[in-house]
């Protein structure tokens, strides 16, 4: 029998088990230029390694709840952290660029169970009122360890070499799955009957039908997609256009994680003055806002990093407040299949992040402003987007 966690210490490993995805990703980062030069390839090359991490992320997120359904939390968990332990372990081993793609990949599909079934068991557990509560402390934890990992990645990457970041992540991932094999309890309702996968595509296929719930799709990757674009392309911009060494992007990616902090929190503070589509906009806008003053800032001559990193965060701030509600309003409008469009909403945003992700990577960085300008553009579309499609109001 599972001893039995208490709900400060449950929310912690369930904190863990979900940020071990983002953290990954994060502490590999600063590593990008690095990786560029061990191997000689193009930037387009090099960024294989994380849009493919992005497509197998997706498809995780697709795969995970289903199994979690069907065979038990623990399962999932346990085995989706053996999964990423194979792929950190053969991106260690990798000696051509191709095998730590492929590595990434695993590792990426792995690590996609952590979020799915860290919701589940606080959906298991808690009442809506007590869930959301967890759930926001959940995400300020994981928040926390997204905003160290960039400048644990830079070191560990300068002091010991790219490679060890994998190395620290098998640690990671293994001293993890060892609590969470001792500790987590097995949370699924014994008599759900889980979707069968025909069943998933099919209410999926009715709902990317639905233009509402399109617009809110389309909304929230293009936003989604400024922020994988930005943070893929920052480590090369850092070393070969502002002349700065990659292990200070873990510093100035803290503009990054504390906009959007502070932008989730600010949800909260915002609920019972505002709806849903006010803060949208507010959102939309600000990351506008943040995208344009950091393009004409790069562009009127400015080159300290401050100059863009500061407007990002403002950017962050505006991600952090329209993102959650814009998944909120499309989750809402078919709250009896709150699962498959949760699942659907993320899998797009991934998909559509990893096209972007590539497709900017063939652009120069030797310069801030394509990849400043991408993200203006994006923003700007975004903002024109909510007057495209119809409004959905709090409540409705």
């Amino acid at each position: 029998m599972t001893p039995k966690l208490s709900d400060r210490a449950l929310l912690v490993l369930l904190a863990a088990i979900a940020a071990l995805g983002p953290v990954a990703t994060n502490l590999y980062l600063p590593a990008l230029p690095a990786v560029r030069e061990h191997f000689g390839a193009t930037v387009a090359a090099v960024q294989t390694t994380f849009s493919v991490s992005l497509v197998a992320f997706a498809f995780g997120i697709l795969a995970w709840g289903p199994i979690a359904d069907r065979y038990g939390r623990r399962t999932a968990v346990l085995g989706g952290l053996c999964i990423m332990i194979t792929g950190a372990v053969v991106s260690y081993l990798s000696r051509d660029l191709a095998t730590l793609v492929a590595g990434r990949g695993i590792q990426a599909f792995g690590t996609a169970t952590g979020i799915v079934v860290a919701r589940a068991i606080l959906t298991d557990l808690y009442p809506v009122e007590r869930m959301s509560k967890a759930l926001a402390n959940l995400t300020m934890v994981a928040v926390l360890g997204n905003s160290i990992a960039p400048v644990l990645g830079g070191f560990i990457a300068a002091g010991f070499g790219w490679r060890s970041i994998f190395a620290v992540l098998v640690v990671a991932a293994s001293i993890i799955g060892l609590v969470a094999w001792r500790r987590l309890p097995e949370t699924r309702p014994p008599t759900d009957r889980p979707p069968r996968g025909h069943e998933m595509a099919a209410t999926a296929w009715r709902l990317v039908r639905m233009p509402m719930f399109t617009g809110c799709v389309l909304q929230s990757a293009v936003v989604y997609a400024t922020f994988l674009v930005f943070i893929s392309l920052a480590p090369y911009v850092m070393v070969s256009a502002l002349g700065r060494p990659s292990t200070e992007f873990g510093f100035y990616y803290l503009f990054i994680a504390v906009g959007y902090f502070f932008g989730n929190w600010s949800v909260s503070r915002f609920m019972s003055r505002h709806d849903l589509h006010w803060m949208v906009v507010v959102g939309v806008l600000l990351s506008a806002v943040g995208a344009v003053a950091a393009l004409a800032f790069v562009a009127a001559g400015f080159t300290h990093p401050l100059w863009i990193f500061v407007p990002i965060g403002v950017l962050s701030y505006g991600q952090g407040l329209a993102l959650p509600n814009v998944t909120a309003t499309a989750v809402s409008l078919a709250p009896q299949h709150a699962g498959v469009a949760s699942s659907t909403i993320g899998f797009l945003q991934q998909i559509i992040g990893a096209l972007c992700v590539q497709w900017m990577a063939h652009f120069s960085t030797e310069t801030a402003l394509p990849m400043l300008l991408f993200c203006a553009a994006v923003c700007v579309i975004g903002l024109g987007m909510l007057y495209v499609f119809p409004r959905v109001q709090a409540g409705k």
